[in-house]
């Protein structure tokens, strides 16, 4: 579940998508995505997931995404993530317990590593246009991008706003069916992010347990 949530967050900060093996115009639209994301200092969004199997929905979960250059944090079911480029944070509030971790952008097994997930990104998967489509008076472009290399899922389908160049929605489609659909909505760009967000503060969670894994 970590590496899908990893997919979308990539999507969102997509900054390295210059794909060959790409057709049907996606390279062209990719490219404009691409440029206006970099542009941003700063972005913060909420989310929500659905996720379904054989057309019957399994759970509908939300959560909230800060990025701010190699910084980062997010909620994910029930469990908040906290990044500020040198240590990453594991908060979860159920058990009240956070497991803190020493960061490293070039480890590929970490998968909430949104950074990592961007190099190289169009050695990993091939795009294709899929068509334009207009949904609750919205016009979509929509890509999908297939991976090079075997993975639990065999499709990411991803819906482009046309006049804005906003990434709406991603699905990614599992091999057992099952589909994961991430909603983007209220998402905002260049905007102050305190260096503070991005640091777990214990004093702000009474008894919390603290494991150190470094």
């Amino acid at each position: 579940m970590k590496r899908l949530l990893t997919i979308i967050l990539a999507l969102i900060t997509i900054g390295a998508l210059s794909a060959q093996n790409v057709d049907g115009g996606a390279n062209d639209l990719m490219k404009k995505v691409s440029q206006q994301y970099q542009k941003y200092s700063t972005m913060q969004f909420h989310y929500t997931l659905k996720t379904t199997k054989d057309e019957k929905t399994l759970g509908v979960s939300e959560g909230d995404f800060y990025l701010k250059g190699g910084k980062y944090k997010t909620t994910f079911s029930g469990v908040q993530y906290f990044c500020d480029g040198t240590t990453m944070w594991s908060y979860d509030k159920g058990a009240n317990e956070v497991s803190i971790y020493e960061y490293d952008p070039d480890d590929d097994q970490n998968l909430m590593n949104p950074q990592r997930i961007l190099k190289g990104w169009d050695s990993h998967f091939r795009a294709k246009f899929i068509r334009d489509e207009f949904q609750n008076n919205v016009q979509y472009s929509i890509v999908d991008l297939t991976p090079k290399t075997a993975q639990s899922y065999y499709r990411i389908r991803v819906y482009i706003v046309k006049t804005s160049l906003k990434i709406a929605k991603v699905m990614v489609y599992e091999k057992d069916n099952t589909i994961y659909t991430y909603s983007i909505e209220q998402f905002k760009s260049d905007i102050p992010l305190d260096d503070k967000l991005f640091v777990f503060d214990k004093t702000k969670y009474p008894g919390v347990e603290v494991n150190d894994m470094r």
